[in-house]
């Protein structure tokens, strides 16, 4: 029994090993086709992004907002690399039955921690299991958040965990026997029901369930390493390494998610100057190696857990989007196209190949036509993201508030959403109305300026206007910026006069601008037309800089500076305006009327 076991595990390990090493090889150089990104975005900070990747680690703080999911996950992950040990007593055991790891094999704090988290382990995976058959697809059809993710990988990589944690407790009961553990003791707290049903057996049976166990546990243990390392777009195996550096890298090195702002449009790692861009300076994402390598991180992070999923309005109210199936799409078509873009493959800004036939020659064929496919086309073109996927997005954040690992759903749609707009020319025709006025008028519905201010007369008080009631707004408290559909929308403007009467009522000194404002730009920015964003929100800006007056040491005007305080109804004016415009060099304070 002891040659069979070790006849049949070592191969499986050895194998495993190279095979795990040059998968891991692969993914670097994969994620590093990717493009760079802003010098030190990713990595400023470092100290605190290593507490954070502690925190959000040992804490589970995402899956922990599930209960019993998070729970049960804790235990699983952590059981994943804390039990590591117990690999190498499966290596001694096959080459001699009682051996234990040196120092702390039979050291007691360690063996109650391998029995407690091995007991875990074991029920935690359980209670993994048991969630996704009580919500898969079968029940649950589309609501069910793991819809669209691959059933076999997982199934595949939840029988590995349960048959390792069952050896391990196995093991651990068998090691009781031959150490002649006769009653309940603190080291064999969770196995010794088994040794006690195992008590009787005799030596030579004891040792031979060892060497099988032990043979069981390594070969199991390798061919998901085998497995994996052929399948570097198995998220739901590879994330358990790529979180890590995933979240170490995230946007907000304290922690909090990639919401808020928009990241400005880059190209080669350099924000793009719209007033005199460069010759070759790329306009979004057409092309899977267009995105950064923080993005190609991103997708091949994904563990198709389906909470992005299962909180999208979009696919809630059975639109085509899910934010985790685009992810996945993008990270298969990465890896599929990989051959091809490592032997020096890609297309050039008129579509034209770079590399020679010669540097092509030895690509697979399915690498060949993976980079055929447009990343952004219907189903009829072989696209890899249908644009009624990408157009249904709201850009809302549920996706990304809920990664367990980080993943930027949001600029990673948005990026795509430039190329469409800024260079094809490819939108729903309903954005190409509203971006034709907001151009011409500064305002979705294309109405003359003077009428942004025609609410003012539905009231029966004065509201200040900055010009011309008041010379700036060093005389007030707040300025109320009212907003395109505050201002000109019917049911938006009842809101308006609701808060403007209020803050008269209450005695508090505010003004709001006289109509020559513009739309703050949220709507063209997240629709991918940034250059239009960068025009209002400068003109904004510029406008407001001057309304809140000059500095204090001003040598010409000698006007105090103002507090900056702006008041917003609208949430997307109030998210612009105090996210996105320091970005063109505005700095407010901005707070929600609410």
């Amino acid at each position: 029994m002891q040659l069979a076991a070790i006849i049949v595990s070592l191969p499986p390990a050895v194998i495993g090993i190279v095979l795990f090493v040059r998968a891991i090889a692969r993914i670097y150089r994969v994620v590093r086709l990717g493009q760079p990104v802003p010098a030190g975005t990713r990595t400023d900070n470092p100290y605190q992004r290593s507490v954070t990747l502690v925190r959000e680690f040992l804490g589970h703080t995402r899956l922990n907002r599930w209960g019993i999911v998070g729970f049960a996950h804790w235990f699983v992950a952590v059981g994943f690399f804390a039990l590591l040990l117990t690999i190498v007593n499966a290596f001694g055991q096959l080459f001699r039955a009682d051996w234990l790891v040196p120092i702390v094999g039979d050291w007691l704090p360690y063996e109650i921690f391998t029995e407690f988290l091995g007991l875990m382990t074991v029920l935690g995976i359980v209670t993994l299991i048991v969630i996704r058959q009580l919500n898969g697809p079968a029940r649950a059809g589309r609501k069910s958040r793991f819809t669209g993710s691959k059933a076999g990988q997982a199934y595949f990589v939840e029988t590995v965990i349960l048959t390792v944690g069952v050896c391990i407790m196995t093991l651990r009961a068998l090691e009781g026997v031959q150490h002649h553990v006769t009653a309940w003791e603190p080291g064999f707290f969770a196995s010794y029901p088994l040794i006690a049903l195992l008590d009787d057996l005799d030596l030579d049976t004891v040792q031979n369930l060892t060497c099988f166990f032990a043979a069981l546990k390594i070969v199991t243990s390798f061919t998901w390493m085998i497995v994996v390392s052929l399948n570097t777009n198995m998220g739901v195996a590879w994330h358990r390494f790529l979180g890590f550096p995933n979240i170490w890298f995230k946007r907000n090195a304290t922690g909090e998610t990639a919401l808020g702002a928009l990241q400005p449009m880059t190209t080669g790692g350099k924000p793009i100057d719209f007033e005199d861009p460069g010759e070759d300076d790329v306009y979004g994402v057409s092309q899977v190696e267009q995105f950064s390598w923080k993005g190609l991180l991103d997708f091949s992070t994904c563990t198709e857990c389906g909470r992005c999923q299962s909180q999208c309005p979009a696919w809630n109210t059975g639109k085509p989007l899910s934010p985790k199936l685009l992810i996945m799409s993008l990270r298969d078509h990465a890896h599929a196209k990989a051959p091809y873009l490592l032997a020096g493959g890609g297309k050039d800004m008129e579509g034209n190949e770079k590399a020679t036939a010669e540097q092509l020659k030895d690509v697979p064929a399915a690498a060949l036509a993976e980079a055929e496919r447009p990343l952004i086309g219907t189903v009829e073109e072989n696209g890899v993201i249908d644009p009624d996927v990408l157009w249904s997005c709201t850009t809302c954040g549920a996706c990304v508030e809920q990664c367990p690992v980080d993943i930027e759903h949001i600029d990673h749609i948005v990026d795509m959403r430039r190329y469409q707009v800024m260079i094809e020319s490819a939108f729903p025709s309903e954005a190409g109305t509203m971006l034709k006025n907001l151009e011409k008028k500064g305002n979705p519905w294309g109405l003359a300026k003077k009428q942004r201010v025609e609410w003012t007369k539905e009231v029966d008080f004065e509201v200040p206007i900055v010009g011309k009631d008041v010379e700036d707004l060093s005389e007030v408290d707040y300025l109320y910026w009212v907003g395109c559909a505050g201002a000109l929308e019917d049911r938006a403007k009842k809101t308006t006069k609701a808060f403007a009467e209020l803050l008269h009522i209450a005695g508090v000194k505010f003004a709001i601008m006289g109509g020559d404002e513009k739309c703050t730009g949220d709507s063209p920015r997240r629709l991918g037309n940034e250059p239009l964003f960068q025009q209002l929100g400068q003109e904004n800006v510029a406008m407001l800089n001057m309304a809140f007056g000059e500095d204090d040491d001003d040598p010409e005007t000698k006007k105090p500076k103002s507090a900056k305080k702006i008041v917003s109804t609208c949430p997307h004016c109030f998210n612009t305006i105090a996210n996105e415009y320091p970005q063109l060099g505005g700095e407010y304070e901005v707070i929600h009327h609410t």
